[in-house]
């Protein structure tokens, strides 16, 4: 890691502090997306109120506000190494926020889909790409996103969300993404490569990260269909917990 990418996960890694306190306490009731919600064995009522209470804990948080000013080193230093070589033909950005993601992405992409469970970030990425065709807009039940078409997506991209997500709404996510991408289509996921408490609260753990490592990650999207084409450990710095993260490019196999 050279030093401009040590100063910039330094202060992100601040940033991530402050946030967290400014979290802690303050947790959003839940809301109901709009959409159905398929069940199976792994999508459970009780995999969906996870799911739902996890993600309103980022219902009007001040995190994204204070996070985009970073996405422009983020995106060249962390980001763009990994997923240069992707197509970016038709992206969905996975639990956009506020859509500084989709932001960098609406460069690159011929179509976006934006997808979110917390209707407060839809409805802002709505107001923010106004007037922009090729943005669609979508509320997410949690686990899913039904209405983007079966092999219809050259890329799926979360980056800055899935590190708090359950393992179930991961492996459901690594589901949906393997049924959007045609063969050769590829996921770019920012994930949690934290073990360090796998039966407690994940509010408790460093930056609230929840319980998934790079290895587990890769194992569920094999069983799910997809392969690891590259992937990467981030070190925060000494700020962090070491190996925090992990960076994963998946593949759906091709033929």
């Amino acid at each position: 890691m050279n030093s401009l990418q040590l100063r910039a996960t330094r202060k992100l890694v601040r940033l991530l502090c402050a946030v967290s306190d400014r979290l802690e306490g303050s947790i959003q009731p839940e809301h109901t997306a709009a959409e159905p919600r398929p069940a199976d064995g792994l999508r459970s009522a009780a995999a969906y109120e996870v799911a739902q209470r996890i993600g309103a804990d980022w219902k009007q948080s001040p995190y994204y506000d204070m996070a985009e000013d970073f996405m422009d080193v983020c995106w060249s230093e962390i980001v763009w190494p990994m997923v240069s070589d992707c197509d970016f033909s038709v992206v969905v950005d996975l639990a956009a926020g506020h859509g500084r993601n989709s932001e960098k992405l609406r460069r690159l992409a011929g179509r976006i889909h934006v997808v979110d469970i917390v209707a407060e970030n839809v409805e802002f990425c709505r107001r923010r790409f106004a007037g922009d065709a090729r943005f669609e807009f979508h509320l997410s039940d949690g686990m899913t996103f039904p209405r983007v078409p079966d092999a219809s997506v050259s890329l799926v991209y979360c980056f800055d969300a899935m590190v708090h997500f359950d393992s179930d709404t991961v492996r459901s996510y690594l589901r949906e993404i393997r049924r959007v991408l045609p063969p050769g289509g590829r996921a770019f996921c920012h994930h949690s490569n934290y073990t360090g408490n796998p039966t407690g609260d994940f509010r408790q753990s460093p930056h609230w990260r929840n319980f998934m490592s790079r290895e587990l990650f890769a194992h569920l999207g094999h069983k799910e269909g997809l392969s690891v084409l590259r992937a990467k450990v981030v070190d925060w710095g000494a700020d962090a917990a070491p190996s925090l993260d992990c960076l994963t490019v998946l593949e759906r196999a091709r033929g």
